[in-house]
């Protein structure tokens, strides 16, 4: 105890026994930290670099992916502990309650996903939606373009609007970096935005063809749903942002820098997106 207290307090040992009423012979006494208390010491002090890198955003299963690649032979249950005695608590996105709209789009398309499945292959299944960001000077809302078999953010637009040149927008920039084969789907739920003409004329001029979700269905745009949950529990944490100029900013970082490229993705099997790519390319 005594030895875990200089630890973390950085205090003296005599300081320490006075102000508990020890003498200073039980601490030397049993000063010597066995192997497994130097070990747990070293992989402790490890886990708390990677815990604060990610912000808190990672819990025990990450954190134990980010040892293994580090050679650090460590198992969950390990892990798990270490964190609960520094008492490293990860930020808990809340339970994901699918919602349902039968939205305003003229003329739906079919739910093409029903037969096509889950895509093996990036960039022939993307899948769009739109989300509400608090800032101090009023709504804000962002568009997101997520691709199905890596889950990266191909394309995201924020504005102070909803009008169906937000989602354009997003779909623009997935599509310039990307540049996905024509014949791609393109699923969403019914909003207005992505029946409207700007928006199907840009699906049409891409080759993509348009999926959208069935009527009253829970789980036909989970994905995105999962991505925005996540995205409002690790960036906001309950807070707002000071305006469309600092969301935008912070939004760059966190999906850009972060989400996109050192995010482990528990449907990856907790690789990156970059690993997962990279190996896929390279197996095809």
């Amino acid at each position: 105890m005594i030895a875990r207290i200089h630890l973390d307090t950085g205090y003296g040992i005599r300081s320490i026994c006075k102000v508990l009423g020890l003498p200073r012979s039980i601490y030397y006494h049993a000063a010597t930290p066995t192997a497994t208390e130097l070990s747990d010491r070293d992989i402790g002090e490890r886990i708390d670099r990677i815990f604060r890198h990610h912000r808190r955003r990672y819990g025990y299963r990450r954190i134990y992916q980010d040892l293994l690649e580090d050679g650090i032979a460590c198992c969950q249950t390990r892990v798990r502990r270490l964190m609960a005695e520094r008492g490293l608590k990860a930020i808990q996105p809340r339970t994901y309650v699918p919602r349902t709209s039968d939205g305003k789009a003229d003329k739906p398309s079919p739910n093409r996903l029903l037969e096509a499945g889950l895509p093996a292959i990036p960039d022939t299944v993307w899948a769009g939606d739109i989300t509400f960001i608090p800032t101090t000077s009023g709504w804000h809302y962002l568009a997101v373009v997520i691709d199905l078999c890596s889950r990266r953010i191909v394309g995201w637009a924020l504005a102070d609007h909803l009008r169906a040149d937000l989602v354009a927008e997003a779909f623009r920039q997935g599509y310039k970096s990307r540049r996905p084969q024509p014949g791609f789907i393109f699923h969403s739920d019914r909003g207005s935005q992505y029946g409207s003409r700007l928006f199907r004329a840009q699906l049409a001029q891409a080759g993509a063809l348009q999926s959208m979700s069935a009527r009253a269905n829970l789980y036909h745009n989970a994905w995105t749903e999962s991505f925005i949950g996540t995205l409002k529990a690790e960036m906001l944490q309950g807070g707002c942002f000071l305006d469309g100029n600092d969301a935008r900013t912070e939004l760059f970082a966190y999906i850009e820098s972060y989400y996109n490229t050192h995010r482990r993705h528990s449907s990856l099997d907790y690789k990156t997106l970059d690993q997962f790519e990279a190996r896929f390319h390279s197996l095809n």
